[in-house]
């Protein structure tokens, strides 16, 4: 099976995974932005270079082989909780209606903050203006690269109440059939973690909903730079390659 792993350029938990399997040919490709691993191919995923009329990231994955499968661990800083505002977060705004009566449709949870939204927050304008567009085109450019390749399977992950599920489907039109929410602690990890990932497949993940063994404060300090924080179990991993490797085989 040949997996592309997008964004999996930090810890690299898919291609320590895709170790355990002897029929698994991994591609790890992204940015590590800690400078600490050279196990990927050095790729920007928020490449926006076709608006120039030149697409230097289909150009470079048009050399690998065609995937099998793509599983992807997009960047979720602009989609998360963490950077919680009022009606919303710090890089979208939940538009909010005036009147008594429900509006017939949905308000948009995509509209772009104003800057004196940001007023008495912690959060600067222009950092959360950069993790939007930097959110945004990975999320873009993960579907694009999903169409484009039309690999058997795929997988994207982020956190169970990110954003970019909304966005995907209703933003870029992209309907993804299968949530596969799980727990982190459900595989040997200290924190539970509510996960989603989603993909064309239904891979039965665990989902039993058990405590912490830390609070995710404590165990964000042991480890907190960025490739820690985006640690995904490897038994989880595992666990996702097994079935579809099956899948694969019947």
């Amino acid at each position: 099976m040949i997996i592309w792993g997008l964004f999996d350029s930090g810890n690299g938990c898919y291609s320590q995974a895709a170790k355990s399997f002897e029929d698994i040919e991994i591609y790890s490709i992204g940015i590590d932005r800690e400078n600490k691993h050279e196990h990927f191919i050095n790729l920007n995923l928020a490449d926006y270079s076709q608006l120039f009329g030149i697409n230097e990231m289909f150009s470079a994955l048009d050399q690998l082989p065609q995937p099998d499968l793509i599983i992807a661990s997009p960047p979720c800083e602009s989609w998360s909780v963490a950077s919680a505002m009022a009606d919303g977060n710090a890089s979208w705004k939940q538009e909010q209606g005036d009147s008594l009566f429900a509006p017939q449709k949905p308000l948009s949870r995509f509209t772009i903050r104003d800057y004196v939204d940001y007023v008495g927050y912690q959060f600067k304008p222009e950092k959360s203006l950069l993790n939007r567009i930097n959110g945004e085109l990975c999320a873009f450019n993960t579907i694009q690269i999903i169409k484009r390749y039309e690999p058997e399977f795929y997988v994207i992950e982020n956190p169970a109440t990110s954003k970019i599920w909304d966005y995907i489907d209703k933003v870029l039109g992209f309907a993804i059939p299968f949530d596969n929410l799980t727990y982190y602690n459900n595989y040997d990890y200290p924190i539970s973690k509510p996960t989603k990932f989603k993909s064309n497949v239904n891979l039965s993940l665990k989902a039993e909903k058990l405590p912490n063994e830390v609070e995710f404060r404590k165990l964000d300090r042991s480890g907190g730079a960025y490739n820690a924080r985006s640690n995904i179990p490897l038994k989880l991993v595992k666990d996702i390659f097994n079935k579809l490797l099956h899948c694969k085989v019947n």
